[in-house]
C-alpha cells in the first residue's frame, strides 16, 4: 500500500503538539517566574523587577558588630522577617584584587546543579604573584561564597544580596539550605521566611565573634505568600553558628 504524504495540516499539528509536550516537560527552573515581587500583576513593581536584574540586588553584609548592614550608616534591624529565595541561591568562588571583586568568578546556581571547581584547579595559583597583605603575608585572591537574595517581609519589600563567606556566615547558609533541602525533599512548595539574628562566641585569641543566625519560623506557598505561620512552625533550625574557638 502507498504511503500517504504528510499535509501541511499534520506538520502544523506535530509542531503544535510537540511545542505543548516541551512546554509541559520544561524544568520548573526554566518555566517558574525569577520575580522577587508577591504581585505579579502590578506592571510598575515589574518594571522595578525587571530593573534589579539588571543593576543587580543591593548587597547586605553580615558586620564584625554583629548587625546586618547595607551601607556604612544604614542596617536591617535584628528580628527583621525576610523570604529567603532558597531557589536563587549562588555558591562558588569569587577573585579579588586590591581589596575588590575582580569580576572573574567561578560562581553557579545551587538549583542548577553548580558543582564549584577545587581549590587547586583554579588559576592564578603561583603564590609569589599574590598581593602582600599589611601584616607582610600573601592573600590567595580566590574566596569562596555563598549569595542569597532576602526580600523583607512588611518593610517595603526590598530585596537584598546577603553575601557570606565567613565561617560563621557559610554555616548559617548550609543550615539553610538544610531545611531547604528536607523541604524539596518532601515535595511541598515555597521558600522558607527567616528572622534574622545574631549571636556570638567568645575566641581565645579574637575575643567576641559574632555570626549570624537566620531562623526559620514559616514557609511561603506557591502564590509567593506566606502561609500561615501557626500551620507551619516545626523547622527552626538549630545550632547554625557553630562555637568553637
Amino acid at each position: 500500500m502507498k504511503r500517504k504524504g504528510r499535509t501541511t495540516e499534520d506538520v502544523l499539528k506535530e509542531q503544535e503538539e510537540q511545542a505543548k509536550a516541551a512546554r509541559e516537560n520544561a524544568p520548573a527552573a526554566a518555566t517558574k517566574s525569577t520575580a522577587l515581587t508577591v504581585d505579579d500583576s502590578n506592571p510598575w513593581i515589574e518594571i522595578g523587577t525587571e530593573l534589579d536584574k539588571y543593576l543587580g540586588a543591593p548587597l547586605l553584609k553580615f558586620t564584625k558588630q554583629g548587625e546586618f548592614a547595607v551601607n556604612d550608616t544604614d542596617t536591617v534591624p535584628v528580628g527583621t522577617r525576610c523570604v529567603a529565595h532558597c531557589d536563587m541561591m549562588e555558591i562558588g568562588w569569587v577573585k579579588w584584587v586590591d581589596g575588590k571583586p575582580s569580576g572573574d568568578s567561578k560562581i553557579g546556581l545551587v538549583a542548577d546543579g553548580f558543582i564549584p571547581p577545587q581549590k587547586p584547579d583554579l588559576p592564578d595559583r603561583d603564590e609569589t604573584r599574590w598581593e602582600i597583605q599589611d601584616n607582610g603575608e600573601r592573600r590567595d585572591p580566590w574566596a569562596f561564597q555563598i549569595s542569597l537574595p532576602l526580600t523583607l517581609l512588611y518593610a517595603g519589600d526590598e530585596t537584598y544580596k546577603f553575601t557570606a563567606g565567613s565561617k560563621g556566615g557559610l554555616r548559617c547558609l548550609g543550615g539553610l539550605t538544610r531545611a531547604y533541602g528536607r523541604r524539596v525533599q518532601e515535595k511541598k512548595p515555597g521558600q522558607p521566611i527567616v528572622e534574622l539574628q545574631s549571636d556570638s562566641y567568645k575566641h581565645r585569641t579574637y575575643g567576641k565573634i559574632f555570626f549570624p543566625v537566620m531562623h526559620v519560623v514559616g514557609w511561603t506557598g506557591p502564590d509567593g505568600k506566606p502561609l500561615c505561620l501557626a500551620n507551619d512552625m516545626d523547622d527552626a533550625i538549630p545550632d547554625l553558628g557553630g562555637r568553637a574557638a
